[in-house]
């Protein structure tokens, strides 16, 4: 690999993290308006129902996507018939999404009951945000296997503007209840932006239909992405199972309103860690085709947790003036919650991190499996957690189970992406210790934020060291 090209590759990455983060931002902004309206509009019990009907949109969404946003970006760079990639995008999900209809619609009293869901008719509406979001995930995939970063951010922000919009006309100017408006404000977008992306790529991927197909290119698009479903499934368990167990097991349904609150409030960390992550897909695809060195992606990955970890101490240390300036007096609680949430959040953020070693080799099974485990720790977390500390205590449980998964996750991938123990201890401890540090006074909490962002900046500095090629059987496809 040139010198020439991998200045390229590390310039692509620091450009695309940075649309792909303002996209996100942008998101968070959008997410952070939509706070205020639930405080004014929503009890805490009927947040919480909008939390669980946005869960199960979530759970569709993970069923409906196959898996397929990591699988489309690796085809595209292993075939020059997009044309086709963009093809298998579109129709693979048709089949699933009629299945999800069917399932919800067929346990709609279960789970009205399970759930204590007042309205159960509002399952259409998770029906059609569930799949939604599935489309546009996979329907901005393309952009960004095509490195259209910048088109990817207008996108997001067309979407952002008509979801807010959408929701101040639903609450203001129609009969519309409440719940039903803020799910209608998220789906309704999602459905124009995702017919927008594949409108755009289908007349970017028009010249590559003169090449010729590649052989098996479905075999190997499901095969590399149908393993992530149990693993997608087992992330939307992590992030659902402590809602649907406050619910279902604690005898205050304002607790899971308390939570609801603080896992939006968490989402403005979202933009630094999916728009690094979405770059970081292609760009390790990139470096496996075209050759690279471990100390890129060290220093790359790195660097990113430095960032992720300042920005949720941050967070952490102003939970106390965030809730009571954007949820007012009846969301108090949620203060509590807000730290250790943060922490889970850039646990979450070394999670995607350690997965680069099985997606290098194409082991997405290990990530299935090791996502999987630890969908049913967080489950036995939250019931050992919740009854003793309620919205707290499941926010533990997530804060547990994420850094198991990153730290085994980083085990099956030490051959291929080597990273010392001593570096990866030094990254999780400060998460950990969020909740702990909240409680402080005031001054102690701004000492700890003038201290770590000089901590940052210098680490950041230090992070310019010689790296060695990427080379051998350890990157062999297996």
């Amino acid at each position: 690999m040139t010198e020439h090209s991998t200045s390229e590759h590390n310039r692509d990455l620091s450009r695309e993290s940075t649309f792909y983060a303002l996209a996100m931002v942008f998101s968070g902004m959008v997410q952070v308006a939509f706070l205020p309206f639930m405080s004014k509009y929503l009890t805490a019990d009927a947040a919480g129902e909008l939390g669980t009907l946005r869960i199960i949109a979530e759970a569709i969404a993970g069923i409906v996507v196959l898996g397929l946003p990591t699988a489309l970006i690796r085809a595209w760079h292993r075939t020059s018939q997009h044309r086709s990639v963009l093809i298998r995008g579109i129709t693979f999900p048709l089949v699933p999404s009629v299945l999800m209809v069917v399932v919800i619609l067929f346990l709609q009293g279960y789970l009205k009951t399970f759930l204590n869901l007042q309205h159960p008719d509002y399952l259409f509406h998770a029906i059609l945000l569930g799949i939604g979001i599935a489309y546009v995930q996979i329907a901005l995939t393309l952009p960004r296997a095509a490195g259209f970063a910048g088109r990817y951010l207008i996108l997001q922000v067309i979407r952002g503007i008509m979801a807010l919009g959408l929701l101040i006309l639903l609450l203001f100017s129609t009969t519309l209840d409440t719940i039903p408006s803020f799910m209608t404000a998220r789906w309704a977008p999602s459905f124009l932006i995702a017919f927008a992306a594949v409108a755009m790529m289908w007349r970017k991927t028009a010249d590559s239909k003169q090449h010729k197909e590649q052989k098996g290119l479905t075999r190997e698009i499901l095969t590399f992405s149908l393993p992530l479903i149990p693993a997608t499934l087992s992330m939307i368990v992590l992030s659902s199972a402590d809602m649907f167990m406050l619910r279902s097991i604690y005898p205050d349904m304002a607790e899971s309103g308390y939570y609801e609150w603080a896992s939006r409030a968490c989402l403005v960390l979202m933009p630094m860690i999916l728009g690094f992550n979405m770059a970081w897909k292609r760009f390790i695809f990139r470096k496996k085709r075209t050759g690279g060195t471990l100390a890129e992606l060290g220093r790359a990955g790195l660097l990113f947790m430095l960032l992720v970890n300042w920005g949720s101490l941050i967070l952490a240390m102003s939970s106390a003036w965030i809730v009571p300036l954007a949820g007012g007096g009846n969301f108090l609680p949620a203060a509590r919650v807000l730290p250790t949430l943060a922490g889970a959040g850039a646990l979450y953020g070394l999670f995607l991190i350690s997965q680069t070693g099985c997606l290098l080799t194409g082991q997405t099974r290990f990530i299935a499996v090791m996502t999987l485990f630890g969908a049913m720790l967080n489950i036995g977390f939250n019931f050992r957690l919740i009854p003793v500390a309620g919205a707290l205590g499941a926010a533990f449980a997530t804060l547990g189970t994420n850094l198991f998964m990153a730290l085994s996750l980083f085990w099956l991938g030490r051959k291929v992406f080597p990273i010392s123990f001593f570096v990866v201890v030094l990254t999780v401890i400060p998460p950990i210790a969020f909740g702990a540090l909240a409680t402080l006074s005031p001054g102690w909490r701004a000492a700890i934020v003038i201290v770590s962002t000089l901590i940052t900046v210098s680490a950041i500095g230090y992070l310019r060291l010689p790296g060695t090629r990427l080379e051998g059987s350890a990157l062999d496809e297996t």
